[in-house]
């Protein structure tokens, strides 16, 4: 049998087919219409107008918070300690009882002293009732009504026996009656004297047994008192140190310790002890005395949060620590949730001052660069600019320019990692919520770029009238310029929106 072999036509056949197709799609190519490429429009950026408007000048000194009372109960008489009657951390009362040591021995003790009181009320009384005095004073009367019978009886001797009617015997009788008398009435009178003096003695002995009766009385009393030991204050107790059980009271050696139970620390009102920069000392005294208030900040797991209620300074200290170029101020805060406890370290907000007029802008409006702080802007050609500027830092989310830009210029907010100088932009307003949050640092200017940096920073900026750097201040801002030295520059805020 013959192979199979294809027939020659056909295989033309195929080939004519497959180049009339060639040729058709060509020539369809060639009919079309060359495509034009569309051009992108501008891009879209949010803008925000700058505007003036009144900043406080902060200081943001570190305050440490304290316990304005503090209180450590102390065993004050020995023995056992029986109950105890809070828990360990419980907020107390005024007059809470806490602790009761064994009151047996001192109900005793108070007996005692009771029973010995009631017996020098006897004998007080008794001495009072005593009859002495009066038995004296009657022998006295006696005796003197016997020495006036004999001087007259001697007088009647001795007219008889002038008149030759009497004998002398009789008269020498009645004179040693008479003498006799006499000393009778003196040895009464000495002993009407001594029963006086006795009976003075007494009442005053017997007073002097009541009142030292008296205090022994009371004083059992304070020592059965000292058995139950009650809150001082309002507060916080802190941690039982003695369990119940256990022998308390003073130093057996008499060293005057006590033992220590538990402290109350007093957490509202709450104190806060700040360090003051002396460069505020005349300001801060002026206001203290009109009722400064401040803000406090503290440490959170999402950064700074601030305290829910705003302190008020009421001490201003007359000594500038020559180390730090501080002064201690003290302020009270208000702490009804017991948020604050003492011994934590807090941020502090005093307003100090304030810029009148000052021109603000969001802070991530203003870019740091190598050449200095740059804000980026939508000039009248609808073209981005960039224009150096002398900014302070952040207070509520607004970035204070001192100089470089004023009022009313359309300054970009959104959209910035797409723009460049000159490039055109769709303009939109943005709507940025104004944050609060507590400053790093206090509203220190960062200086402007000068010279080449300077020139380089403006480079198409339009024709609207700005503030150059160098121009006339006010006190206010030279005081925060002149505070520049002796710190370094903040980082910015809100840096993370930057384009990198």
């Amino acid at each position: 049998m013959q192979p199979y072999r294809p027939r020659p036509v056909l295989q033309m056949n195929r080939v004519a087919v497959c180049l009339a197709a060639a040729v058709a799609s060509l020539a369809t190519v060639g009919c079309r219409k060359p495509t034009v490429q569309a051009v992108p429009p501008p891009p879209r950026v949010g803008v925000i107008k700058s505007y003036r408007m009144t900043v406080p000048v902060l200081a943001t000194p570190n305050g440490t918070t304290r316990a304005l009372q503090e209180v450590t109960i102390r065993a004050r008489v020995r023995g056992f300690l029986t109950e105890l009657h809070f828990q360990e951390g419980d907020s107390v009362k005024k007059g809470q009882l806490l602790f009761v040591i064994d009151e047996e021995q001192y109900k005793v003790a108070l007996e005692s002293a009771q029973a010995t009181q009631a017996e020098a009320a006897a004998d007080l009384k008794k001495a009072e009732v005593s009859k002495v005095r009066e038995v004296a004073a009657a022998q006295l009367a006696l005796s003197r009504a016997q020495l006036l019978l004999s001087q007259l009886q001697e007088r009647r001797a001795r007219t008889l026996l002038a008149r030759n009617a009497g004998s002398r015997e009789e008269l020498d009788k009645a004179e040693a009656d008479r003498q006799r008398w006499e000393a009778q009435v003196e040895a009464d009178d000495a002993n009407y004297q001594q029963a006086k003096a006795d009976y003075d003695v007494g009442i005053a002995a017997a007073q002097a047994r009541g009142k030292s009766a008296q205090a022994a009385v009371r004083d059992a009393e304070l020592n059965l008192g000292y058995c139950r030991m009650s809150a001082p204050i309002d507060g916080r107790i802190g941690e039982a140190k003695i369990k119940v059980g256990n022998l308390v009271g003073p130093d057996s050696t008499g060293g005057g310790s006590f033992t220590e139970l538990a402290t109350i620390q007093q957490l509202d009102p709450m104190g806060v002890d700040i360090q003051v920069s002396s460069r505020y000392l005349e300001r801060a005294t002026e206001l203290t005395r009109k009722g400064l208030t401040v803000r406090l900040f503290r440490p959170g797991l999402h950064g700074q949060q601030e305290h829910s209620e705003k302190g008020v300074c009421y001490f201003i200290d007359n000594t500038i620590a020559p180390t730090t170029s501080t002064f201690l101020s003290k302020a009270r805060v208000a702490n009804p949730q017991g948020a604050l406890l003492p011994g934590e370290y807090v941020k502090l907000q005093l307003v100090v001052d304030q810029l009148e007029n000052a021109v603000v802008v969001p802070a991530q409006a203003v870019m740091e660069t190598e050449a200095g702080p740059v804000v980026y802007f939508v000039d009248e050609q609808s073209k981005v600019a960039v224009q150096s500027v002398e900014a302070a830092q952040t207070y509520e989310g607004l970035r204070v320019i001192l100089a470089g830009l004023e009022a009313d210029v359309p300054v970009i907010v959104e959209g910035l990692q797409l723009i460049r100088p000159g490039m055109t932009v769709q303009a939109q307003p943005a709507v940025l919520p104004r944050s609060s949050r507590a400053p790093s640092e206090d509203l220190s200017p960062i200086p402007a770029p000068k010279g080449d940096a300077a020139k380089a920073g403006v480079k198409g900026h339009s024709s609207r009238p700005v503030v150059q750097p160098g121009g006339p201040r006010s006190a206010v801002v030279e005081a925060l310029e002149s505070r520049q030295a002796d710190r370094p520059p903040a980082p910015a805020a809100d840096a993370g929106d930057a384009p990198k």
